[in-house]
């Protein structure tokens, strides 16, 4: 270490060295002393600033030339003083260079390093923000996924309904089957009393033209039911477009509408008891008269079209239903490319935030 070496033999080599007329550099003190340069960087600046002090010490600011003349000697002593002066000088002036450039660096570094943090602080509340909005998306997605539960219970609902109303149709089908059956049957036995009872099949005629108007105001009714139905689940649609301004409004509404169709369906089933009642009474009455046999055929006739009718209203509102889950899928996938896109933004200025750190551990080292 630089402690172990001695001045005084420091300060003699370096003499020596400069009484040879080369420059004493550390290089050179290293290798008579068998350090490191950098150990000799202290020693070396201390010698030059005693320098003149020593050989002003010595009496003599120059080597010894016995051999020249006194005039020339006077002369290399002049020169050799005006060249430790100016060496002096341009020593400080290096110092002060060095010092002011030490100066400006730091300067520099501390700009710099507050650029750093303001922009590292700019980019937590950046990262801060979209972390704020990954939640607010994974919560509108979790809101759209209940939204699709919900229509999914809707769809198995009308797809139950269609299944109970093709059922209840084969039923009509087997139970007309049977009626026309019972019918023919009916024609070979009831020929005779046909004469007889002809004014009583009269007045029972009117009356089963009074329950056939019945049942076709009930049909009208079905038929209401059914537009209504289809205008409440278009303003289901309309709803469900809105559903990201008014999530738990909408929520409020689709329970309300559960309900209502709920209490549809109850009557529904009611009106189908009813229906089953008023078909065995006609049922009864066609077995009672010819007449009104074939008129009852006409009915059940457009009974099929009225079904056909019916059938064809459910499969547009399933085809409803499913449009509906494939624009919420459709609405689900955006919104899931949308978090993608900002967890890609967040991946890049976490990117950016390493990198800055990066950079303020390099300005605090180099401050250092």
């Amino acid at each position: 270490m630089s402690q172990q070496i001695n001045t005084e033999e420091f300060n003699k080599a370096a003499d020596a060295i400069l009484k040879s007329g080369r420059e004493p550099s550390t290089t050179e003190l290293a290798k008579l002393f068998g350090v490191e340069p950098e150990q000799l960087t202290g020693l070396l600046e201390q010698w030059w600033t005693v320098l003149p002090d020593r050989m002003r010490m010595f009496g003599d600011s120059t080597p010894r030339m016995p051999e020249l003349p006194e005039s020339l000697v006077h002369s290399f002593e002049s020169m050799w003083q005006l060249a430790v002066q100016e060496a002096q000088s341009a020593l400080s002036t290096d110092k002060q260079y060095q010092q002011l450039a030490s100066e400006d660096a730091r300067r520099q570094s501390e700009s710099e390093l507050f650029k750093a943090q303001s922009q590292q602080a700019e980019m937590d509340q950046n990262y801060r923000d979209l972390q704020q909005q990954l939640l607010q998306e994974k919560h509108q997605i979790e809101v759209l996924d209940a939204e699709i539960s919900v229509l999914k219970i809707n769809l198995a609902t009308a797809t139950s309904e269609q299944k109970a109303e093709e059922q209840r149709r084969l039923n009509v089908e087997q139970e007309l089957n049977l009626l026309q059956k019972k019918i023919d049957d009916s024609k070979r036995t009831f020929d005779q009393r046909i004469i007889e009872e002809q004014r009583h099949g009269l007045d029972q005629v009117a009356k089963a033209e009074a329950d056939t108007r019945y049942y076709r105001s009930a049909l009208e009714k079905f038929r209401d039911e059914c537009g209504r139905k289809e205008s409440a689940l278009t303003k289901d649609i309309h709803n469900l477009q809105a559903v990201v301004a008014k999530k738990d409004v909408k929520l409020e509404t689709y329970k309300n509408q559960i309900k209502s169709l709920e209490t549809e369906l109850k009557r529904y089933k009611t009106e189908d008891s009813q229906n089953l009642r008023e078909r065995s009474q006609l049922s009864s009455q066609l077995l009672s008269e010819q007449n009104r046999s074939k008129r009852l055929e006409d009915k059940v006739d457009e009974m099929k079209e009225e079904l056909k009718r019916i059938n064809q209203k459910n499969l547009l509102a399933v085809n409803d239903a499913s449009r509906r889950e494939n624009m919420l899928r459709g609405q689900l996938k955006d919104k899931a490319e949308e978090v993608m896109r900002a967890t890609a933004r967040l991946s890049t200025l976490e990117k950016k935030m390493t990198t800055y750190e990066e950079e303020i551990r390099k300005l605090r080292s180099r401050l250092t």
